[in-house]
């Protein structure tokens, strides 16, 4: 993976990155489809629950949801087809969901 400074993070941080600029790649993808008239299409992946867990945050707490909706949208609307656009908006997600982490400590199973 070649985020900045890559080699000095712990992998689960890595894994974090690498699945967020994924889901952004992809949110960016299938709006492009949608706004083409392409809807529901049943191969969108969904890396929600992989990403949240990753991360520690609980998925089924309707707040921490939706603030990872708004943010990943959002992101995802950000970016343009350079690797670096891609990183840093998954960066900026990463740090988002992190300090909504921080207001919302939710751990599943915890």
């Amino acid at each position: 993976m070649n985020f900045p400074g890559s080699a000095q993070m712990p992998s689960c941080i890595q894994i974090s990155l690498y699945l967020i600029k994924e889901e952004l790649k992809s949110r960016k993808f299938f709006r492009t489809l949608q706004d083409m008239g392409l809807d529901d299409c049943p191969f969108q992946p969904h890396l929600d629950t992989l990403i949240l867990n990753n991360l520690g945050m609980d998925e089924d707490t309707g707040e921490i949801f939706d603030a990872y909706y708004e943010i990943m949208e959002r992101r995802s609307q950000k970016i343009d087809a350079g690797n670096d656009s891609m990183m840093n908006q998954a960066l900026e997600a990463y740090n988002e969901l992190l300090e909504q982490k921080r207001k919302r400590p939710v751990i599943k199973g915890g």
